[in-house]
């Protein structure tokens, strides 16, 4: 295992990932809509694998250490029941998908950003290949695997102690900046394919 850094486009953000290794994280691909429309709304479509498929590396938030520009964390929605996206603000960098709180500790994190990304192995889950475009695959493939992971790696925080340890959420559970749910106008023009 290796601390891996990380930061946004610009170098404002910056944190590194503690422990970061094939075994400590999901290296996944999806290929859903929304996750698509997030990408297009923040100006990162060339950062999409082909077929439309965003890069994402499923981590415990607690070993998410921000070292340099926390309070360029942003947070959207694309709708009022979506997942938190957050951001860093200075540049429309994605940063993480999260649920609404930190009861359930996982981070979908941006690959992009990570500077040492061969660390995470190869994609090892294609999720939401339904909605991929032409290019991309059409079968799902890794899906079990990657839950399994995820509530491995939940219940060790659990019982660690860790579990609500987030950059993304303050100690009381609120997040630590107030979502955005994107307008109707944005949303059409994010989903536009």
């Amino acid at each position: 295992m290796t601390d891996v850094a990380f930061s946004c486009s610009c170098g404002t953000l910056k944190g590194v990932l503690h422990d970061a290794s094939p075994s400590s994280a999901c290296h996944l691909m999806c290929f859903c809509k929304d996750c698509r429309a997030f990408a297009r709304h923040m100006g990162q479509l060339d950062a999409l694998e082909p077929g439309g498929g965003s890069p994402i590396v499923q981590v415990l938030p607690a070993r998410l250490e921000i070292t340099q520009g926390a309070e360029q964390i942003a947070c959207l929605r694309l709708s009022a029941k979506g997942l938190h996206r957050w951001y860093a603000a200075c540049c429309k960098t994605p940063l993480a998908n999260t649920t609404g709180s930190p009861r359930l500790p996982f981070a979908g994190m941006w690959r992009p950003i990570f500077a040492q990304a061969e660390v995470f192995g190869p994609v090892v889950t294609y999720g939401f290949t339904k909605a991929a475009l032409p290019g991309g695959p059409r079968k799902d493939k890794g899906l079990g695997r990657m839950l399994g992971g995820l509530l491995k790696r939940s219940l060790a925080a659990y019982l660690n102690g860790t579990a609500r340890q987030t950059p993304f959420f303050d100690a009381t559970g609120a997040p630590v900046a107030t979502p955005q749910v994107i307008s109707a106008e944005e949303r059409s023009a994010a989903y536009r394919e």
